[in-house]
Formats: C-alpha cells, structure tokens, sequence
C-alpha cells in the first residue's frame, strides 16, 4: 500500500468513510487487480479496528470493487474485457439519457457553462501532459452531469456502474496517449449540444462518445492479454 491512499475520514459511519477511500485508492489501482487487502496494513492506515474495516469490505463488495473468500480473505476484483462491456452496455443508454434531459432543461445554458469549466481543466491536463490530472477533472465532469440531470433515480443508477466504469478508464487515460485528447473533442461537441437545448443530439453524441472509448479501452485489454499469452 503506498502512501496516495485517503486515510482521512469524516462524520460518516466509519465503514462507509472507509469503503469511499478504498474504492478510490482501487480505482486509481493503489491496490491492483486481484491484490489481497490485508486488513492489518489497512487498520493501521486508517486507525479503526477491524469491525469497520469488515463493514467497508462488505459495502465494496456490493459495488462489485473486492471478492470475500473464506479463509482466502478480501482481493480486489480482476478487470475484464467482458466486465467492461457488460458496463458499457448499461450505461450506454443511461448516460445518453442523462445528456437528453441536460439539454431540454430551462437551465441548460448555464449548465453548459458550468461544464466548459471544467472541460478547461481537461485542456489545461493535456496542455500539461499530466493524463492522471485529465483523468481526474473528467471525473468531475461526468459526476457534474450526472448531478445537474434532474432525475434522481437515473443518479443513483449512474453512480452505481460509475464505481466499476472508473477502474477501466482510469487505466485507459494512463496507458493511451490519445484518449484524453478523444474525450476532449467529444465532451466539447456534447456541451455545445446541451448549449443548444438539443436533446436528441446530444444523446446521440453521448453514444458516440462512449463506444469510442469503449472500443479504446476494449482494445486495450485484449492488447495486453495477447501480450501477456506472448
């Protein structure tokens, strides 16, 4: 365990303080695929005792982030081709639906306005060539988006596959040097959309959107599985 890891907790229950920092330290892959978490190492990270750590293993393995064995203990989940594309699937049409109702909002200038901020952080990350900082501020975006829709069940869903999604495009911004340029182009095309007040293309520039990626992060997996079989 390296020292990038939160260990500052706040007034919430402590498992769930500490499911968040986990979760986060998993999908930056602080702790990488298939790594068993020593609940010692983490007790003493954290300060807190082992029924708060059991409770935050149980609340990340709902989210689909560690597998609890017996006798075997707590591993981070393997990542994938066929995990992502089961994600990607899903949330094909959840997000696309979320730019639809940025767009027909009132609002929908102002949000667009709100977003291009944070879209100049993207830019500022390439200019910059820090792809982790890009990674991090399209991570803002996407919660931005997802938070401005106006429907809460689409919300909760969207944050629930967004805790696996993560791991799979945090390693694709690191290890693909033209994806943080894709994402630029693409979410700049998308807020111009929902500037607009134009649902149904934005929805279809979601969808865009996010098979390139996908097929960029697709292709990625089965390069490195191909490379590690050589």
């Amino acid at each position: 365990m390296d020292d990038t890891v939160d260990t500052s907790l706040g007034l919430r229950p402590i498992g769930v303080e500490v499911a968040d920092r986990l979760e986060a330290a998993i999908v930056r892959e602080t702790f990488a695929p298939g790594e068993k978490l020593r609940e010692v190492d983490i007790c003493t990270r954290f300060g807190v005792s082992r029924s708060p750590l059991r409770e935050a293993f149980q609340i990340l393995e709902a989210r689909g982030l560690v597998e609890r064995r017996p006798r075997l203990g707590t591993r981070v989940t393997e990542m994938t081709v066929e995990v992502l594309d089961e994600i990607t699937t899903c949330r094909l049409a959840l997000e696309c639906t979320c730019s639809r109702l940025l767009a027909e909002r009132e609002d929908h200038a102002e949000i667009a306005d709100a977003l291009d901020q944070v879209l100049a952080e993207m830019r500022k990350a390439r200019a910059q060539r820090d792809f982790r900082s890009g990674f991090e501020a399209n991570v803002r975006l996407t919660a931005l988006m997802h938070k401005q829709c106006g429907n809460s069940v689409l919300m909760r869903l969207l944050d629930q596959l967004d805790t696996s999604a993560l791991r799979y495009r945090f390693r694709a911004y690191l290890r693909t040097t033209g994806m943080l340029d894709d994402m630029i182009e693409g979410n700049r095309a998308l807020i111009g959309e929902i500037r607009n007040g134009q649902g149904q293309r934005a929805a279809e520039m979601t969808d865009r959107l996010i098979r390139s990626a996908w097929q960029t992060t697709r292709d990625l997996f089965l390069n490195t599985s191909e490379s590690t079989k050589t």
